[in-house]
């Protein structure tokens, strides 16, 4: 039951926090953002970081402790950037995406974490033991034990799910890539062969040649990708890729999901 209730708590904030991440993307984008690294609507990262501090505070008060509010401020702030850092370098090393960049921001460290957010998200640490957690112990107080262990095990199944439908999504997305890859070395081995200049004037020429076999090849692409991987990719920020290989930034990919719907509206 213990596992279950703090499992309950994590679907709360990590749905809590998919509404924050949709509503702050949607309006910087202009455009509807279903924010999060899995399909469901939570984000796993607030979820990891409230539950954290709530079982730290529980310890605390257990054993008699006390804490203040600079120091929960403090722990907010070193908590969030480490599992920030963290999180980002296991997605982008297990599937060469990003679903936030802060390279746009002041005091970043690789875009994946940056001192104006960390401030802000310390703030949110205080607003969260102070205000949030009392009060979602007490919408949830009268849940029973047995409630908790079900509430949990179907959380656990749900969540499996689409931990799993997200993988293989992404899975096949690299495959894609992997594969636009190996045409666009192809297509241009060719096109170098066939091209007589030398010097600047080839090296122009061969940038200008990449960009548009590429903008024109992976926007053909998309179309022939699964619905769940379009997903996968309309909720990235960027495409890092493997060594070498191609790289998307969010803008390109917002180009390529507008070609794709216009091709369905002519289609």
């Amino acid at each position: 039951m213990f596992i279950c209730r703090w499992l309950v708590y994590f679907v709360i904030y990590s749905f809590l926090g998919w509404i924050y991440e949709t509503i702050v993307c949607t309006i910087r984008w202009k455009r509807w953002e279903n924010r999060g690294f899995l399909y469901g609507p939570i984000c796993p990262i607030y979820g990891t970081g409230a539950v954290g501090s709530m079982i730290v505070i529980d310890l605390i008060t257990r054993n008699g402790g006390s804490y203040t509010w600079w120091g929960v401020f403090i722990c907010s702030v070193l908590g969030s950037a480490v599992l920030e850092f963290s999180t980002h370098w296991l997605l982008e090393k297990f599937f060469h995406a990003r679903w936030w960049d802060y390279s746009y921001m002041p005091l970043n460290i690789q875009g994946r974490v940056c001192i104006p957010f960390s401030l802000a998200f310390g703030l949110a640490g205080i607003v969260i033991v102070y205000v949030t957690n009392p009060f979602v112990y007490m919408i949830t107080e009268w849940i029973s034990p047995m409630g908790y262990e079900i509430m949990g095990l179907a959380f656990m199944g749900i969540i499996g799910m689409d931990v799993a439908l997200t993988a293989s999504a992404l899975a096949h997305f690299n495959v894609y890539i992997s594969d636009a890859q190996e045409e666009l070395n192809t297509h241009m081995e060719r096109f170098v062969d066939s091209v007589g200049e030398k010097g600047s004037q080839m090296k122009l020429k061969i940038l200008e040649e990449k960009e548009k076999f590429s903008v024109e090849y992976l926007s053909a692409k998309v179309s022939t990708m699964t619905p769940m991987a379009r997903q996968a990719l309309k909720r990235m920020v960027g495409y890092s890729g493997k060594r070498g290989g191609m790289k998307l930034s969010r803008s390109r990919i917002i180009e390529f999901m507008k070609e794709h719907r216009t091709h369905e509206d002519k289609s």
